[in-house]
């Protein structure tokens, strides 16, 4: 599947770029959505593959010392556009002295953090998002709140489960509901643990990562 997806999304990059003559104006908006359309379906496969591969048990766990700081920092980089392009905030409240280092697995906690931001800007319309940590328990909180949509009880309940999605605003975006389960799996190979909290409807709602410091 990911294969000729990937073969389409190249013709069409090509396409309005110019590679095989200029397209007019009224040609480029139906190549973009279709563009937009395709990357939606690239994201749904590498999520089965990620979850076929975690539910056989070969999803393999590269651990290294890293700083927590720096993959929430990459990460706010990559999506301060898409946020803006809503008019929305997206800040992160980086700590004056360095955290502890952890021991995890950078690419997939930098996945954690992609889903989960991609999450709350594709559920808020209005204000924004912030992020900021704290330390309990020996343990490293990430706190993601957000002013968006909120959730509701059975909302939460159901939130880190295979293709579920909220209730609370659904006709608002697209997707098939397995972001939030990546997330949650990703976390417990990092010996950790993700939630959420929310007052209900139209009252945000707020993630937290938590992580062990070694």
């Amino acid at each position: 599947l990911r294969t000729p997806l990937s073969a389409i999304k190249g013709y069409i990059s090509m396409l309005v770029e110019g590679t095989y003559g200029k397209l007019s104006e009224k040609a480029k908006r139906p190549l973009d959505n279709v563009y937009q359309s395709n990357e939606r379906l690239i994201n749904l496969v590498n999520n089965l593959l990620d979850i076929s591969r975690i539910e056989a048990g070969r999803m393999e766990f590269e651990a290294q010392e890293s700083q927590i700081e720096e993959i929430i920092d990459s990460v706010v980089q990559e999506l301060k556009i898409t946020a803006e392009q809503k008019k929305l905030y997206l800040k992160y409240d980086k700590p004056k002295t360095p955290l502890p280092k952890l021991l995890l697995d950078k690419d997939k906690i930098r996945q954690v953090f992609l889903n989960l931001l991609n999450n709350a800007i594709k559920y808020t319309i209005h204000g924004g998002i912030s992020i900021k940590s704290q330390i309990t328990n020996s343990k490293l909180q990430i706190i993601i709140s957000d002013t968006g949509e909120g959730m509701t009880s059975e909302d939460l309940d159901k939130l880190f489960k295979t293709f579920s999605r909220g209730t609370v605003g659904a006709e608002m975006a697209e997707g098939a509901g397995l972001g939030l389960y990546i997330a949650r799996k990703f976390v417990e190979m990092n010996k950790g643990r993700v939630f959420a909290e929310s007052e209900g409807k139209s009252k945000g709602s707020t993630f937290y990562v938590e992580l062990p410091i070694k």
